[in-house]
């Protein structure tokens, strides 16, 4: 049977199914640079908590109430259990961070900002800091050989799919998506804007040979979103199931 259309109830179980120097140097350059202490830093029971949750929801001069916590803080939908609309009135925080701990927030950075020339800003934004002159990512090629997090692989060459490919035209997995733009200053008529980039695990884009197979990823693409949005996704062809061995619509 040949399906355009992905049943939510049948996704989870198709996606489930189917540098030169060492990072302690790195990490000691990057406390010199930034005059910062690693060792200092606590990983506390708070760690989760932005600084955004300690923002002012009443205004000082009008005394007008404003509640912007109820853009997170909310009754969970399938497949966020959490309920948390509560947290939209009360600062519940852990003890260790009921005072805001984001001082550096606060620095007045007014002659700074001052001292920066419209032609120095103009040639900041034209000027590329993710590429080198030769077009390779500068973090991936400055970070240690030993380094376990991370290490950037975007290219944002997209094709008209959305698709990222590297220099040699292979397929970086990285794929770009139309998207809701976060509530509040994220919106792109307060100056946010960015591009949002979605990549499955590589096993996710292979078929049983372990072959890259650009259909089965993108029917396992519109799998998390059919998850993510709780509803149907409709694809841009027929599937043929009996590849699969999966009835994608099942109800």
């Amino acid at each position: 049977m040949k399906l355009k259309k992905i049943t939510l109830l049948t996704l989870i179980y198709l996606l489930n199914g189917c540098g030169n120097h060492s990072t302690n140097s790195y990490i000691k350059s990057l406390e010199n640079d930034n005059n910062i202490s690693y060792e200092k830093i606590k990983n506390s029971r708070g760690i989760y908590i932005t600084s955004m949750c300690y923002t002012k929801t009443k205004d000082e001069n009008s005394n007008q109430i404003s509640n912007p916590c109820y853009a997170c803080h909310i009754n969970g939908k399938e497949p966020n259990y959490i309920n948390d609309s509560s947290l939209q009135l009360e600062y519940n925080f852990p003890k260790e961070i009921m005072k805001n701990p984001f001082a550096n927030l606060f620095k007045d950075r007014t002659k700074a900002v001052e001292a920066i020339s419209d032609s120095e800003i103009l040639e900041y934004v034209q000027k590329s800091n993710y590429f080198d002159r030769k077009g390779e990512i500068v973090l991936a090629s400055s970070l240690p050989d030993d380094w376990r997090g991370y290490r950037p692989d975007c290219y944002y060459n997209f094709d008209d799919e959305g698709f990222d490919r590297d220099p040699k035209g292979s397929y970086t997995l990285w794929r770009a998506f139309r998207y809701y733009p976060f509530l509040g200053t994220f919106w792109p008529t307060n100056g946010s804007t960015d591009d949002v980039l979605i990549r499955l695990d590589k096993a996710f884009s292979e078929d049983n040979s372990s072959d890259f197979d650009k259909e089965i990823y993108k029917l396992n693409l519109a799998i998390v979103e059919a998850v993510v949005k709780g509803k149907d996704v409709n694809l841009s062809k027929a599937v043929d199931e009996s590849k699969y061995g999966v009835d994608l619509n099942q109800k």
